[in-house]
C-alpha cells in the first residue's frame, strides 16, 4: 500500500490543527494503521534529554504513543538562533526528519503552523512550500464565526490548489451555525472547496485548569488548593473601578481575575461573582478579609515577585502568560453540516 501524507494546515493561527492531528492519528491507529507524525516548524521550544523540539509536537507524539527521538518530531524550532538558519538547510532538516519518521508507516501526519500562506517563509517552510516538498495532500482546518472567514479560506485553497482534500470549520458558534451553513459552505463549494464537517464552539474544550495556570506563572497557592482542578474559560484583568469591574465580572462566568495584590476592592468584587480563581500580581499578599471570604470553589494565587508591581501593566503581562496555556486540546469528533456526528475515514 502506498503511504499517504496529510498536511494539516489552516488559514489562521490557533485553529485546531494540533487537535485534528491527534484525532485523526488516534482514529487511524485504532483501524490498525501505522501512523507517523512530523511538525516541520515549531514555536514553543522545549528541551528533552538534551534535544530541542516543539512542545506541541512532543505532546502529539506522546498522545499517539510514538517513540522516535524528540528532535525528530520538529526539526526546526523558532528561537533567536534559528534566524541564522539558511532556507536550504532548514528544508534539508525537514526532508531528513520526514524520511526517518515515515519509515514503515502507512500514513504520515504533518502538522502545520500559523497561517499556511506566510508562517515559515523566512526558511522556505511556509505551508504551500512544505506541502509541495513532501508531496502531501492538505486538510484545511480553520476557525469560522462569520461569512467573512470564507475570504482567507478561499485564498489558502487557491494557493494550495488540487492538494486540498477538504475543509473543516472549527469552533463554529451555535448562534452562527445557520449563517455558516447557508452562506459560507455554499461559497466554499463554488470555489471547489469541500467542507468535510463542522466543530461547534464549546468553552470547555478550550478551558484551562487552575493548576495549569498556577504552574505556568509559578504562582503560590494561598488557599483553596482543593479546587485546583476547576476549569477557567476566560481571563479578566481587574484594573478598573469597582462598578465597572462588577459589570464585567457578572457577565463572565468561570473566569480567572487578574489584579494587583493591593486591590482588595476588586478582589472582593470578583469573589461575589462566578470566579474560579484570583491571581494577585506584584508579589503582594491579600488582606485577611479577602482570604477569609467563604467560597469553597475559589483558589487564590499570588504571583511571585518576578512580576514586579501591582500596576495594570503588570496584570497585563500576567494575563499574557496565562493566555499561553489557555489553548486546550479536545478529542471531539467532527460534525457534518446536517448535524450528525461522524469520524473522518
Amino acid at each position: 500500500m502506498t503511504m499517504v501524507t496529510l498536511y494539516v494546515a489552516s488559514s489562521s493561527p490557533y485553529s485546531g490543527k494540533t487537535l485534528t492531528c491527534i484525532v485523526l492519528g488516534t482514529h487511524w491507529q485504532r483501524q490498525g494503521r501505522r501512523v507517523g507524525y512530523l511538525k516541520p516548524l515549531g514555536l514553543m521550544p522545549v528541551t528533552v534529554e538534551g534535544q530541542v523540539t516543539d512542545e506541541d509536537a512532543l505532546f502529539v507524539a506522546e498522545q499517539l504513543g510514538l517513540e522516535d527521538p524528540a528532535a525528530r518530531y520538529c526539526p526546526v524550532v523558532l528561537d533567536r538562533s534559528a534566524c541564522h538558519i539558511q532556507p536550504q538547510d532548514a528544508c534539508q532538516r525537514v526532508r531528513e526528519a520526514y524520511t526517518a519518521a515515515a519509515r514503515d508507516k502507512d500514513l504520515m501526519l504533518v502538522n502545520g503552523i500559523g497561517d499556511v500562506l506566510t508562517r515559515g517563509s523566512m526558511f522556505g517552510l511556509e505551508g504551500v512550500a512544505v506541502a509541495e516538498m513532501l508531496e502531501a495532500k492538505v486538510l484545511l482546518v480553520t476557525r469560522c464565526d462569520s461569512f467573512l472567514d470564507a475570504d482567507e479560506i478561499i485564498a489558502a485553497g487557491r494557493a494550495l490548489g488540487e492538494r486540498v482534500v477538504g475543509v473543516v470549520l472549527n469552533r463554529v458558534p451555535d448562534c452562527r451555525r445557520d449563517e455558516i451553513e447557508q452562506l459560507v459552505i455554499p461559497c466554499l463549494g463554488a470555489q471547489g472547496l469541500t467542507v468535510l464537517g463542522m466543530m461547534p464552539d464549546d468553552p470547555i474544550l478550550h478551558s484551562v485548569s487552575v493548576q495549569e495556570i498556577a504552574e505556568a506563572i509559578s504562582a503560590e497557592v494561598l488557599c483553596g488548593a482543593e479546587a485546583c482542578g476547576e476549569l477557567v474559560e476566560s481571563f479578566v484583568v481587574g484594573a478598573m473601578g469597582v462598578e465597572s469591574a462588577l459589570r464585567y465580572f457578572r457577565n463572565t462566568p468561570r473566569k480567572c481575575v487578574i489584579t494587583g495584590g493591593d486591590r482588595s476592592d476588586i478582589q472582593l468584587a470578583a469573589l461575589e461573582t462566578p470566579t474560579q480563581c484570583l491571581i494577585l500580581t506584584g508579589g503582594l499578599r491579600p488582606s485577611h478579609t479577602v482570604v477569609a471570604t467563604p467560597n469553597g470553589r475559589i483558589l487564590l494565587c499570588c504571583s511571585r515577585p518576578r512580576i514586579p508591581s501591582p500596576s495594570s501593566a503588570s496584570s497585563r503581562r500576567c494575563s499574557a502568560s496565562c493566555a499561553c496555556v489557555s489553548r486546550r486540546r479536545s478529542t471531539t469528533p467532527w460534525s457534518s453540516s446536517n448535524g450528525t456526528w461522524t469520524w473522518p475515514d
